[in-house]
């Protein structure tokens, strides 16, 4: 009985020397995250405001366009998260940088608007130039893989590379033909813009060619590895409560746009006319991962390194 009570004192001294990691954060811990003014990061804002992590805990949400800042702080461990293209992050880790996919959670964003007519295929395009963001990107592969798999001549297509802000200015201005863009920028251009048309939806685009998979991985939460190691357990509560926030963001658009026009300086009406068009969503990892092999399996054939060269291995998947 002595023994037993001995040991039972044991436990109860090493328990109070070695605090459980939710303990330790009692003490007081930030965990820093950079985004772009996206709507990928606001269930994370919502997690930071509705105080559900665990005492001591807080979000630290830095709004930033700065990917690759972003990269180099997670490189260097000076940040623990980031929310960034679901390819930008590959070729990150195909070069080494240490750092994992927690999920995917923008699925579909981009339209191709036109100016002065419908476009009701890609053929419609030929002759025309069309305005996309970033040679070699991945609108330039989506564009270039719809074109080519609608038999479209590239050589009869003016493309014209400009950043979405200076590209939405110039089709505005009538200069462009046609535009591919993302949200909200398709619904600030069509509410400022009387010529614009919605043409195409790029994700049905993709449907069309993927036995009706309309799903296209286009930006994804990233952890910096060593932090996913030491702290798996808070990385999983993350985005455990990352779901529970895009629910909300689902379930209240008005809410949600109003949260987006506090922290990206957007009008919340503008926001919440956009949210329609956007599809937020995270689904289980192996089925994420199945969509993302898809597109970056095609992506290979086109360039390959806008993934750095390779399929990313197992070990980018948290």
């Amino acid at each position: 009985m002595r023994r037993l009570r001995y040991l039972i004192l044991i436990l109860v001294i090493f328990s109070v020397l070695s605090p459980s990691p939710w303990a330790r954060a009692e003490e007081g811990r930030k965990i820093f995250i950079q985004s772009p003014p996206t709507v990928g990061v606001l269930p994370l804002i919502w997690v930071q405001e509705q105080g559900v992590l665990p005492r001591g805990i807080d979000l630290e949400i830095i709004i930033s366009q700065d990917h690759q800042r972003g990269l180099s702080l997670i490189s260097s461990g000076d940040l623990d998260l980031l929310v960034t293209g679901v390819n930008v992050g590959a070729k990150a880790y195909n070069r080494g940088i240490d750092l994992q996919l927690v999920n995917t959670n923008i699925w579909g964003i981009d339209y191709l608007l036109t100016s002065g007519f419908q476009a009701e295929s890609w053929k419609d395009l030929e002759g025309r130039t069309l305005s996309l963001p970033l040679q070699g990107g991945p609108l330039d592969f989506l564009a270039r893989y719809f074109l080519h798999n609608h038999g479209v001549d590239l050589d009869q297509i003016d493309f014209a590379y400009l950043p979405s802000n200076n590209g939405a200015r110039a089709f505005q201005l009538g200069r462009l033909d046609a535009i591919i863009l993302p949200e909200p920028m398709v619904t600030i251009t069509l509410n400022n813009y009387d010529q614009a048309v919605l043409s195409l939806d790029i994700q049905e685009e993709w449907g069309k060619l993927h036995a009706g998979e309309e799903r296209i991985p286009f930006v994804g939460l990233f952890v910096q590895g060593g932090f996913a190691k030491e702290n798996s357990e808070l990385v999983d509560l993350l985005h455990q409560y990352y779901q529970e926030g895009v629910d909300w963001v689902q379930s209240h658009p008005e809410a949600a746009a109003e949260l987006a026009a506090q922290h990206f300086g957007q009008p919340a009406a503008l926001v919440q006319e956009s949210l329609g068009r956007i599809h937020l969503q995270v689904y289980p990892q192996d089925e994420a991962r199945e969509l993302i092999e898809l597109l970056f399996t095609e992506i290979m054939d086109y360039y390959p390194e806008m993934i750095g060269g390779r399929l990313p291995d197992g070990d980018f998947y948290f």
